[in-house]
C-alpha cells in the first residue's frame, strides 16, 4: 500500500496505548497512520464539506426548508 500524502510504502502493524490496542497502516516515509476509524472519519468529513459547499452556493438543505 502507498501513502496518500507522500507516496511512500505503508506497513501494517499493531499500535498500543495505555487503554487500547488497534491495527493500522503506518507510512515509513512521513509517519502517517491510517486505520478503519480514521478512514471512516475522513469519509464523513468529506461529506460534510460537500454539504457546506452546496449551502454556500445557495442550495438549502432540509434544516433550512422551514425558513
Amino acid at each position: 500500500m502507498k501513502c496518500h500524502r507522500c507516496d511512500s510504502l505503508m506497513i501494517y502493524q499493531d499500535f498500543y496505548s495505555a487503554d487500547d490496542h488497534f491495527r493500522g497502516w503506518r507510512c515509513i516515509g512521513c509517519g502517517e497512520i491510517v486505520d478503519q476509524v480514521i478512514l471512516e472519519n475522513r469519509k464523513w468529513m468529506k461529506v460534510g464539506r460537500q454539504n457546506r459547499v452546496k449551502r454556500e452556493d445557495g442550495i438549502r438543505d432540509d434544516n433550512e426548508a422551514g425558513d
